[in-house]
């Protein structure tokens, strides 16, 4: 009778370009019992993919250097290459619309968590690709990081983007805005702030898909400039 392997034996390939994010979802994990490496990029991810071996990865879909997206497409080109065994690969996105969805599958990932990711939801995609069972595992929340302070990162990497987001509004850089905001946005959904996390929305919504006009960009980055501060 075959044995679920337990989850200490996992090895996890975290790609992520929020720290706050990476933070969270590394504790997460290791709540889970599973052993957790950490890229930054999408070319760190590949760096790491490359070196090591990992029972699957969660790899964001938005990155600086290049998406979730091409870093799925370049491994699973390297694992047909090198006849390597399949790594599950998950998405891990504030996106959750079914373009996006259909993207990443297309890509060569195995599935999409949204984030900020459901513990449960997790779990199953644990027990699916990785045949282990966590079911007993308690649930993780903010106030298990006694160790780090979220609060603090969440405001200091959210501050640093606003800077650059700004920069890139006075160069009228638009895909450096909507990029920001995507990332900000993940960052604050991890953190559940809803505000912030609207705001953001609207201007993603206007540097990305054009849905307002871009007259509203200012007033928008006003407001969050007003929230940031009050984290």
């Amino acid at each position: 009778m075959n044995t679920i392997a337990p989850a200490p034996s996992l090895q996890i390939l975290v790609v992520d370009d929020s720290a706050t994010s990476r933070v969270v979802i590394e504790k997460q994990l290791k709540k889970l019992g599973c052993k957790v490496a950490m890229a930054q990029d999408g070319t760190a991810g590949l760096a790491a993919l490359q070196e090591g071996e990992f029972d699957l990865v969660l790899l964001d879909c938005q990155m600086p250097d290049m998406s979730g997206y091409d870093v799925a497409k370049i491994f699973r080109r390297r694992e047909r290459e090198e006849e390597r065994v399949h790594t599950p690969i998950i998405a891990i996105s504030a996106e959750t619309d079914t373009g996006h969805m259909q993207l990443c599958l297309d890509s060569g990932m195995d599935g999409v968590l949204g984030k900020p990711l459901p513990v449960d939801e997790l779990k199953k995609m644990l027990s699916l690709w990785c045949d282990v069972d966590v079911t007993d595992a308690a649930p993780m929340h903010i106030d298990d990081m006694r160790s780090v302070d979220l609060t603090a990162l969440f405001r200091t990497t959210s501050l640093e983007d606003f800077a650059a987001l700004r920069a890139a509004m006075d160069e009228a850089d638009i895909t450096s805005v909507g990029r920001l905001a995507h990332r900000m946005k993940g960052a604050a959904l991890t953190m559940a702030a809803g505000e912030i996390v609207r705001t953001l929305e609207r201007i993603e919504a206007i540097a990305v898909h054009r849905a307002q006009p871009p007259s509203d960009l200012s007033a928008e980055v006003s407001v969050l400039e007003r929230q940031l501060q009050s984290i």
